[in-house]
C-alpha cells in the first residue's frame, strides 16, 4: 500500500512541475502595421531597402480582403497573412512561441514600374502554399520549414476603411527558409 502512495505522490509531483514549466498555451495575436496611424503620402518615396524587419515563422493561412481606400473609396485588395513566430536556429527553446502576427499588405504595388519586385504579394502567396504543402509531408524531418516575412525600413502604408493601415506590397517580401535544428 505504501508503494502505491509513493508512486501516486511521485506522479502527482511530476505533473505539477510540468504544469509550472509548460507554456501557458495562450495564443497571443499582434498586428503589423498597427491598425491606426498616418498613411504615407501618395507621393512618398520608396524606401532604400537597406534594412529590413525580418520575422520567421509558420504560416497560418492567407486571406484576401476586398477593401476600399479611406477618403477616396477606391477599391484595394488586401492580404492578411498570419504567421506564428518561431525562432530560427533555436538553442533548445520550445517552438512555436505562441505569438501570431497578422501582416496586412496590398495585393498590388503602389509603384509597379519602380518596385524592386512588383510581384511581392504573389510571391508571399506562393511561398505560403509551398511551406504549408511541405510541412505535413515531413513532420519529423531534420529541419523545420519557415516563411520569412520582411518589411523594409520606412515601408509605405495606405489607410483602408475595412482593415485600417496596411503596407504597400512594394515594401514587403516573403521567402521560404529552413532551420538548421530539428523541430521540438
Amino acid at each position: 500500500m505504501r508503494q502505491i502512495s509513493l508512486v501516486t505522490v511521485f506522479v502527482t509531483t511530476l505533473l505539477a512541475v510540468s504544469l509550472v514549466w509548460a507554456q501557458d498555451g495562450q495564443i497571443r495575436r499582434e498586428r503589423r502595421p498597427a491598425a491606426t496611424g498616418e498613411a504615407s503620402p501618395a507621393n512618398a518615396p520608396a524606401p532604400k531597402y537597406d534594412f529590413f524587419s525580418i520575422m520567421d515563422g509558420q504560416p497560418k493561412g492567407l486571406e484576401l480582403h476586398h477593401d476600399t481606400q479611406a477618403g477616396t473609396g477606391k477599391p484595394v485588395d488586401v492580404y492578411v497573412f498570419p504567421i506564428e513566430l518561431q525562432v530560427m536556429n533555436s538553442d533548445g527553446n520550445f517552438e512555436p512561441e505562441g505569438l501570431i502576427i497578422d501582416h496586412f499588405y496590398t495585393a498590388k504595388p503602389v509603384q509597379p514600374q519602380r518596385a524592386p519586385n512588383p510581384h511581392n504579394a504573389r510571391d508571399c502567396r506562393l511561398w505560403n502554399s509551398l511551406i504549408l504543402e511541405e510541412m505535413p509531408h515531413d513532420p519529423k524531418g531534420s529541419t523545420w520549414s519557415y516563411i520569412e516575412f520582411t518589411v523594409a525600413q520606412g515601408a509605405r502604408t495606405i489607410q483602408t476603411n475595412e482593415d485600417g493601415l496596411v503596407y504597400w506590397s512594394d515594401d514587403i517580401e516573403c521567402w521560404g527558409a529552413r532551420d538548421r535544428f530539428a523541430p521540438f
